[in-house]
């Protein structure tokens, strides 16, 4: 499930991309004018590289693994990806839609160095795709950007995620 949801994920970002004939790399959107949505994703993957980074640390690959895992299934295809479809689909290259490649565009290269170590050949096909780049094990494995996490709007997007699933539940 995981290498297809991840392929899914990389595979809609890049039809749209070269459908629009953008390139994230061309244009930055400030994180503080992003919107909430996107400000949850880049601290959902940031404090996901922290606790990689420190089960890693401790030996632990099982638990890196799940929450990589997680995150991808979860929180970048299930929610992040079903909830921006629209941004994608807009016809103007606005503000708006310029975050939601910047975004998507981070997350998937970070991951895909990040994963490097469990999933050497799909890690490599995405990123040498994303960034044109020799090879993802020649790349620096990803740093957790502090400034960039944001628990308050974790909070606040997981406290939604549950009145959502809450819902679901209730009509099921």
């Amino acid at each position: 499930k995981f290498f297809g949801t991840l392929y899914n994920t990389y595979s809609f970002f890049a039809l749209y991309a070269n459908t629009d004939g953008v390139d994230p790399r061309d244009f930055f959107v400030d994180y503080d004018k992003r919107p909430e949505i996107d400000r949850w994703i880049l601290s959902k993957y940031n404090n996901l590289v922290k606790e990689v980074d420190r089960e890693l640390a401790i030996f632990d690959l099982n638990r890196s693994v799940r929450k990589i895992q997680h995150f991808v299934n979860e929180d970048l295809s299930n929610w992040y990806i079903r909830r921006n479809r629209r941004r994608f689909w807009a016809s103007d290259l606005d503000q708006d839609k310029m975050a939601v490649y910047n975004t998507t565009y981070e997350v998937l290269e970070g991951l895909a160095r990040l994963i490097a170590p469990f999933a050497p050949y799909i890690s490599e096909e995405i990123y040498q795709n994303l960034t044109d780049e020799l090879s993802v094990h020649l790349a620096d494995y990803p740093v957790c950007n502090e400034d960039l996490i944001d628990n308050r709007v974790e909070e606040r997007m997981d406290l939604v995620r549950d009145l959502v699933g809450l819902g679901r539940a209730a009509r099921a």
